[in-house]
């Protein structure tokens, strides 16, 4: 797994996705900041045809490489992002949008949703699962867990945050 695909799903797990269908959380529209703790353990995961054309020396190589690329501990992460009524309607995204992944809502209800994500870059799956409750209409809880390949090269994300609402009004720096 390179690490800029690594790195998009530590970002899809620590922002808040929401359903596409089902009733969605009720929560106020407007400037939300969310704070995200990750962790990942493990190596990226490498495509089987890939680790077949390497030496020994050369996949030891590779996987030092992308272990010293990978964050060492825990990495938190403040985001603002403007919700619409629109993007409530059709489900949180906070601003990351994956075409490469596939959503899956479990449940959903006006105070939680729980959905199953499954996305493939080059080769490689990541699959999990993203669990969301409204606190009330300006504070979300989220927590989620990725997997991606198994073994050896098997790598978990962890991601539990937080987000509040701050204001009606969207700036700039919540990209609408």
């Amino acid at each position: 797994m390179n690490t800029k695909y690594t790195v998009g799903i530590v970002f899809l797990a620590g922002t808040i996705w929401g359903a596409d269908s089902g009733r969605p959380l009720d929560v106020r529209p407007g400037m939300w900041e969310s704070t995200t703790t990750t962790q990942a353990s493990g190596t990226p995961s490498i495509p089987p045809e890939i680790l077949a054309k390497m030496t020994p020396e050369q996949k030891a190589a590779f996987e030092a490489r992308m272990k010293a690329g990978m964050p060492q501990g825990p990495q938190t992460r403040v985001t603002k992002h403007c919700v619409t009524q629109e993007e409530l309607s059709k489900g949180l995204t906070f601003g990351d949008e994956h075409r490469s992944c596939q959503r899956t809502v479990v449940s959903s209800s006006s105070s939680k949703q729980e959905i199953r994500m499954e996305c493939s870059s080059a080769g490689i799956t990541a699959k999990g699962t993203i669990r969301i409750e409204a606190l009330d209409a300006e504070h979300l809880k989220v927590s989620s867990e990725f997997t991606s390949g198994d073994g050896p090269h098997g790598m978990k994300i962890s991601v539990t945050g937080t987000g509040k609402w701050v204001s009606d009004a969207c700036t700039t720096d919540g990209k609408k």
